[in-house]
Formats: structure tokens, C-alpha cells, sequence
């Protein structure tokens, strides 16, 4: 029997699911001699290369337009601009490069002796090897916890995440402050943090989910453990995904792996307090008990999925689940969707219960939750064009072009495929409607709880890529892909996110170094000063952190007096030495 290369090479077309199966896996190839299929994945393949090129020049353009327009001097809340000024040009221009040489070899047919016998060989992941990469991808997250991160949760979403679940391993849902302190709530609270109207008391206002999972480490002191464990789970998931749906086949299992793992974003999110990596984890959790399809297995997933709705919100969740809910519904499952109705109305009930106290804009039936989204605008849909350019330069070069192809072609290809397409579209729709930027993040984080199915979309592009260049020209394309990635992309992220870190760590480590029973934080002319008021949630083992602004003297001679000899203040200038950034109405 013919190879599925030479089958190619001589003109004819086999099917997707034979192109890159083993040969130890006896199928027979379709004898069709019909040219149009490899046309269409040529044009389907070069457009899906020009969008990425289109896209990371409209992310050097936009850089520029930040630039112009004054959005990376530090102001109020406009670190995401800083932020991608300051590190997206390279990357940017590294997609540009590859997309413009890379077209160039699209355009060539493939030889008569373009094969790879290694490759054709290649076999399923064993489950030691995905043993060895998940374990390898944990071990790298939590090193970036303590060289890159600097040991410090750098933003409110993770700091108070954190905070909750010191809340929960002291056996509480809220923590009581102590009496005399409870004047002085709102310059000690934390970002993120409600207290009003809670007698005393504050609560994170995210969804406590993603807390609950921490708690057990917290209380076992190992609290910066849980997302990288997260993170290789999700390799080991996303194995067992991959596995189901390409049986007895390598290369597009190992793609999707591969393009997860060399991922940027992925090491170094993995690496923070963010919950992301538990959204991911869990939605993969949920993928693959759904897979199963026995009753016991969706019963899990849909406890599994009331989890995730809760983590810290539950979009990212219900943007995942809702085209597999509508399948089932479609299919007339009756049985199974009446269960999924019921078991999320339940969580999301106690859910809500939970913001209602909790968290401030949903305590009028969640109107003002509401108001903080808004019909898209010429500039919100410039917004989510720059955030999409993320997507492409924090993944190996050619993880956006197949995703693309993936999503395009998910409606031929297996049926999870295509709900996970439609996943990925719902995710990126919803936020033309989310008119604020994401703040600090490493990659396009409101994207990360489907950077499983983007990984797995790509890998199913594969088979368009070798259909238009040849087996043994796709795989050095996809090579040389991972090669950029690991060689240029991942110790270039390192680089970028370690020094921007480095002085917030600095300020961080030294308030709490004080030899001091308080620290008058003033910071009035630093930029994102307010991130540096942290406290626990009993104001226990730590300086308690106060901001200095916001006090009138009257309540800082009575904290001076309450506490003889024992306040310090942190004026501005320690502040400026230790490498923080002035607001721009101080200087430029």
C-alpha cells in the first residue's frame, strides 16, 4: 500500500484523519485524484498567513498609535498600554518576519522526495512523556514564581484572590477586623476588597471559587504550588483530550501539546496568583468527562463546571460550555440537558447569593454589573484587534495561522472541534462588548481559559499545512516554529516581564521589611501607588499598610498616638529610588 506522503505527492487527496496517521495503524487511503481539496487548503492556508501578518502589522501600528496619543505615560489604570508599548515591537516584528518567509514556501509545491520518515513515525504521546512534559511545565512556572515574579503577587486580581483564601483557611468566609481598626477600613482595604455595609467585616469580591482550590496550600504554606500543579494537569488533560478525539495517531496530539507547552503566556501565567490557570484547568477537566459520555462522567463534569462558574467569574466558563449545552439540547438529549438546566441555575444561584454580598454592583439584582459593559465602538473594536495581536506573540509563530485554519475547517472535522471553535469565537465576541482593557496580564488573559482549545484547533490546522508543502516541509516549518518559540520568545518574556516586575517587588519587600507597627503608604505622585496598600485579612505577622493620602490629620495623630514610636512613613522618594514611575502630572 502506497505511504499517505507518496499518495500526496502524486496528486491525490487522503482524508484528514489519514494524512498524519501512523502507518502501524493499517487504514486505506482514498484513491480520489480530485485536485480541488489541496486548492482549498492552499487558500484556506495562505489566508489564514496573511490574517496573522495583517494582524501583527496592526499591532505595530497600534503600537505607534499609543504612542502618539499619550496612553503609555503613566496615568490613571492605563498599564495595559505601557505594558504592550513597552515589549510587544519585537515579537511583533518576529511574527511579521516569520509570516512574510514562511508565505513564500506556501507558494511552492511540494518536491517529489519532500518526506520525513521520522516523522511518519511518530506515535500517540505515551503516558510517560506527557508525565515528563507536565512535569517539566510545573517545575518552569514555579521557578518564574521565584526569578521572574520575584516571589510577589504583582496585581489586585491576585493579591486578593490570595487574601480570600487566608479568609477560608482560617475557617471564615469574611475576616473581622479588629475593633480599633475598623475606623480606618477604607485606607487599609486592599483593591477588590468589600467592606461596606459588612459590619466590620471584608470580603474579596470576586467569586470565592479559585480561593477554595488555594486554601488547603495556603494552609500548608505553599500557596505559589497550586497553578503550576494546575498548569501540568492541564497537559496531562489535554493529552487525554487529543487522545479521544485522533486515536492511534501522533503528530496532531503532540502539536496541541507542544503549542501549549512552548506557550509564553502559559509559563508565566502559571506562574502568578491569576485563577486563569484553574478556568483552563477546569474547562479541560470538563471536556474530557464529556468525552466519556456516560452518565456518571457528565454528572462530574456538570459538578466540575458549577466550580468553574464560581472561580472568579463565571463568563469565562459559560463563554466555554454553552455550544456543548446546546449540542446536547440540539440532539434532543433531553435527559442530560434537563440535568446541565438544573445544576447550573443551582450554582448560579449561590453564586449570585454570594456576589449580592459581597461585591457592590451586584447588589441592585446586578444592574450595575451590567452597566460596565457597552455596545462595540470603533475604538473598543481597536481594543480587541490589539488584543487578539496577543494571542499570536505570546505562542510559537505558527500556533495563530492553524488556529485560524482550526476554526475555519472545525465544521468538517469532529463535532468537540467544532464546539470548541465556537467557544473560542464566543470568547473573543464577548469582550467587543467589554470596553475595558485587561490591566496588567502577561499574553491576552481574558483568552486564557481557551488557549486549550486554540492549541488543540491548531493542531487539528495541521493536516492543511501538509496537504499545501508536504509532510517533510511542514514539519521543519513546525519545528522551526517551536525553535523560535523556546529559543527567542520564552527567554525574551522572562526578560521583559522580570525587569517590569523587579521594581514592584522592591516597593513591596521593603513596606514590609519596616520595623514598624504601621506604614503610612503615601505614594500621591506614584503610579499605581494604590496596588501597594496589602494587608492580611486579620492584620496578622505584617505591618499593617495604610494609605497615607487618603487620611485626614485628625485620624493620623490618633494612629500615631494609638501606636507610639511605632509608625513609619514611606514618603515618595523611597519609592521613586527603589524604580517606581511617577503620574505623568509630575513628570514625564
Amino acid at each position: 500500500m502506497r505511504s499517505t506522503v507518496a499518495c500526496r505527492l502524486e496528486g491525490a487527496e487522503p482524508r484528514d484523519d489519514l494524512l498524519l496517521r501512523p502507518p502501524h495503524a493499517h487504514v486505506t487511503e482514498r484513491p480520489d485524484t480530485d485536485r480541488s481539496g489541496m486548492h482549498s487548503d492552499r487558500r484556506l492556508v495562505l489566508a489564514a498567513w496573511m490574517a496573522t501578518l495583517a494582524l501583527a502589522v496592526f499591532g505595530l501600528y497600534a503600537r505607534g498609535q499609543m504612542l502618539e496619543w499619550g496612553l503609555v505615560r503613566p496615568g490613571p489604570v492605563n498599564v495595559f498600554f505601557y505594558l504592550y508599548a513597552l515589549h510587544e515591537r519585537t515579537p511583533l516584528v518576529v511574527i511579521v518576519l516569520w509570516t512574510v518567509v514562511t508565505a513564500a514556501l506556501l507558494r511552492r509545491r511540494a518536491g517529489a522526495t519532500e518526506t520525513w520518515r521520522i516523522a511518519e513515525r511518530l506515535g500517540p504521546p505515551r503516558a510517560r512523556w506527557v508525565g515528563a512534559l507536565a512535569a517539566a511545565l510545573a517545575v518552569v512556572a514555579l521557578g518564574t514564581w521565584y526569578r521572574v515574579h520575584h516571589g510577589v503577587l504583582l496585581t489586585m486580581d491576585e493579591f486578593t484572590s490570595d487574601f480570600q483564601a487566608r479568609i477560608m483557611a482560617h475557617g471564615d468566609l469574611l475576616a473581622r477586623l479588629p475593633e480599633g481598626w475598623r475606623p480606618y477600613t477604607a485606607v487599609l482595604a486592599p483593591v477588590f476588597t468589600a467592606y461596606e455595609g459588612l459590619d466590620g467585616a471584608w470580603v474579596s469580591e470576586y467569586l470565592p471559587g479559585y480561593a477554595l482550590l488555594k486554601t488547603p496550600f495556603v494552609m500548608a504554606g505553599a500557596g505559589p504550588i497550586l497553578n503550576p500543579l494546575l498548569a501540568g494537569a492541564s497537559v496531562v488533560l489535554m493529552a487525554a483530550v487529543a487522545r479521544r478525539l485522533w486515536p492511534d495517531e501522533g503528530l496532531r496530539p503532540w502539536l496541541a501539546l507542544l503549542f501549549f507547552a512552548t506557550s509564553s503566556e502559559v509559563l508565566l501565567t502559571s506562574g502568578t496568583g491569576y485563577s486563569m490557570p484553574a478556568h483552563l484547568a477546569l474547562n479541560l477537566l470538563w471536556l474530557w468527562l464529556y468525552q466519556r459520555g456516560d452518565a456518571r462522567s457528565w454528572g462530574l463534569a456538570l459538578a466540575v463546571g458549577v466550580l468553574a462558574m464560581g472561580l472568579h467569574n463565571p463568563v469565562p466558563h459559560g463563554l466555554f460550555v454553552a455550544p456543548f449545552l446546546l449540542r446536547v439540547a440540539r440532539e434532543r438529549r433531553w435527559g442530560r440537558f434537563g440535568a446541565a438546566v438544573a445544576a447550573y441555575a443551582a450554582g448560579a444561584m449561590v453564586w449570585m447569593a454570594w456576589l449580592r454580598m459581597a461585591n457592590p454592583y451586584a447588589r441592585d439584582g446586578g444592574a450595575g454589573m451590567f452597566a460596565m459593559f457597552a455596545l462595540p465602538t470603533l475604538l473598543n473594536s481597536w481594543l480587541q484587534l490589539v488584543n487578539f495581536s496577543l494571542l499570536l506573540t505570546w505562542q510559537a509563530p505558527a500556533f495563530g495561522a492553524l488556529a485560524i485554519v482550526g476554526i475555519v475547517r472545525a465544521r468538517r472535522l469532529d463535532p468537540v472541534l467544532a464546539d470548541l471553535a465556537t467557544g473560542v469565537v464566543l470568547t473573543l465576541a464577548f469582550y467587543f462588548f467589554f470596553p475595558l482593557t485587561q490591566g496588567h496580564g502577561w499574553g491576552y488573559r481574558y483568552a486564557y481559559q481557551v488557549l486549550g482549545n486554540l492549541a488543540l484547533l491548531a493542531a487539528a490546522g495541521a493536516p492543511a499545512l501538509v496537504s499545501v508543502v508536504g509532510t517533510g516541509r511542514a514539519y521543519r516549518l513546525l519545528g522551526a516554529s517551536f525553535a523560535i518559540a523556546l529559543l527567542v520568545q520564552v527567554p525574551l518574556r522572562f526578560i521583559q516581564t522580570e525587569l517590569f516586575i523587579r521594581p514592584w517587588a522592591a516597593a513591596y519587600h521593603d513596606i514590609l521589611r519596616r520595623e514598624a507597627e504601621v506604614v503610612l503608604v503615601h505614594g500621591d505622585s506614584i503610579w499605581y501607588s494604590r496596588d501597594l496598600i496589602r494587608n492580611d485579612p486579620y492584620l496578622r505577622g505584617q505591618p499593617v499598610v495604610v494609605a497615607a493620602r487618603y487620611l485626614s490629620p485628625a485620624q493620623q495623630a490618633a494612629i500615631v498616638a494609638a501606636h507610639p514610636g511605632r509608625v513609619v512613613d514611606v514618603k515618595d522618594g523611597e519609592l521613586l529610588r527603589l524604580g517606581l514611575r511617577l503620574w505623568v502630572q509630575h513628570g514625564r
